[in-house]
């Protein structure tokens, strides 16, 4: 009979598991590629923004991993967000961006969603959506919110995003008169030139840092009603917030919940379990490619704005208030998305 040493059986235990455990993470990702998933398909400004951060953030993790993107489009990144929570490996290989309002989805009942945000080991966010504004042509019938209250205007929109969700908001909550005319799938560039041929009067989610460089606005082509944001922009002191305007404190919980997801504009995560010393690898190689110059340059292309970098704990700091929200005001939020 075969007899087993014991000791000789631990040591090898100790050997093949203990050297898995000592991993370092520069010995990780010296030998693993770090994968980004986009939740939208390739070419536009999620995909572009990754793809910058796949350039560079290599540099900066221990080991210099290969970083390529993979594009998961559908149901509003909702498909990236359950493969990346239920299917993707959690060792610290893969993280992902999602749509800025995918941190509030379960929350407010997006369908199909099988995850819970809270949980995402978040890394940070490389811009904020800048400030959301309402604007009108000059000739509008409505040049302040008092106007906008009392007469109607046409204001473009893509579809059931927040080109309309914003629109219906305020409608509901400050009392304007906002006909939303959808059909405008160009997104962005074919609402303005419907404002500027005078199809429509405006629109209820333009973004200041972007539009207040544009030609067609450089010629006092419009007036800016509201900003849809938690503070003022320095550029825009007289013009009121949507927060400022509301009545109840309820009706700012609404607004915060659905403005305040655009502080965190390509937020990237990882899944929940990643290990803690590779979370905190990710996070703090995310925050010094942040200052890189080359990046900033490379990102200044893809968006107006530039880098804007929020910390993690800004995300789960927000997230964890927001969840607190009473029911009520989950339900009456839940009414401006998707529509």
């Amino acid at each position: 009979m075969r007899t087993i040493r014991i000791p000789s059986v631990i040591a090898l235990w100790l050997l093949f598991f203990g050297s898995a455990f000592a991993e370092t993470a520069a010995d990780f990702y010296r030998s693993n590629t770090l994968s980004i998933v986009v939740g939208y398909a390739p070419g536009g400004g999620y995909d572009q923004s990754a793809r910058v951060l796949a350039k560079h953030y290599g540099k900066y993790l221990p080991g210099a991993p290969r970083v390529i993107v993979r594009n998961m489009p559908g149901a509003g990144t909702v498909v990236a967000a359950n493969y990346v929570v239920n299917t993707a490996p959690r060792d610290g290989s893969v993280i992902a961006i999602y749509a800025d309002i995918l941190p509030v989805a379960p929350l407010l009942g997006v369908s199909g969603t099988q995850f819970d945000p809270r949980e995402f080991g978040w890394i940070g966010s490389m811009a904020s959506r800048g400030t959301p504004v309402v604007i009108m042509r000059a000739d509008a019938p409505a040049k302040n919110l008092d106007e906008l209250r009392k007469h109607e205007v046409l204001v473009g929109a893509s579809g059931p995003d927040a080109t309309s969700s914003y629109a219906l908001l305020l409608n509901d909550l400050l009392g304007t008169r906002m006909k939303i005319i959808q059909g405008y799938r160009g997104g962005t560039a074919e609402i303005e030139l419907a404002i500027q041929r005078g199809e429509v009067h405006g629109r209820a989610s333009a973004e200041w840092e972007r539009i207040k460089t544009a030609d067609w606005v450089r010629k006092d082509a419009i007036n800016v009603i509201l900003q849809l944001s938690l503070t003022r922009h320095p550029d825009l002191k007289n013009v009121p917030t949507a927060l400022e305007e509301a009545q109840t404190e309820d009706d700012r919980q609404i607004m915060e919940l659905i403005f305040g997801t655009s502080q965190f504009f390509r937020a990237y995560s990882t899944p929940p379990g990643v290990p803690a010393e590779r979370l905190t690898t990710l996070r703090h190689s995310f925050a010094t490619a942040m200052k890189d110059p080359e990046l900033v340059k490379d990102y200044l292309l893809v968006q107006p704005g530039g880098v804007d970098f929020s910390p993690p704990e800004e995300i789960d700091h927000f997230l964890a208030r927001v969840y607190k929200f009473q029911p009520e005001v989950i339900r009456r939020a839940s009414k401006f998305i998707g529509q």
